[in-house]
């Protein structure tokens, strides 16, 4: 039996040539990379207290997929392109919308 793909839309936000996750869409972007760190396929780092941030696994020093500050929930990094493919390994089916 073939299992569906789970599809998830996030907003996202543009500000001065960088790509932010919208905040209404920060916990599902944080549940997506928590589920993707227990199955190996993403790092959580926490830097000090404050600085929460998710690399990918799959190369030794890995790409930074979110890093987000935990006092404030600003987003300090993106990359919408990486967590697309980690989502594609988990089969989620990721969209974007602006």
């Amino acid at each position: 039996m073939k299992k569906e793909k789970l599809h998830v839309n996030i907003s996202l936000l543009h500000k001065a040539g960088k790509t932010y996750v919208h905040p209404d869409d920060l916990p599902v972007v944080l549940n997506l990379l928590h589920s993707a760190s227990e199955a190996g396929s993403a790092i959580k780092i926490e830097y000090f207290d404050d600085i929460l941030a998710y690399r990918t696994a799959s190369s030794i020093v890995g790409e930074t997929i979110l890093s987000v500050n935990k006092s404030t929930n600003e987003v300090l990094f993106f990359g919408p392109y990486v967590l697309k493919n980690l989502a594609h390994s988990l089969n989620i089916q990721l969209s974007y919308k602006r």
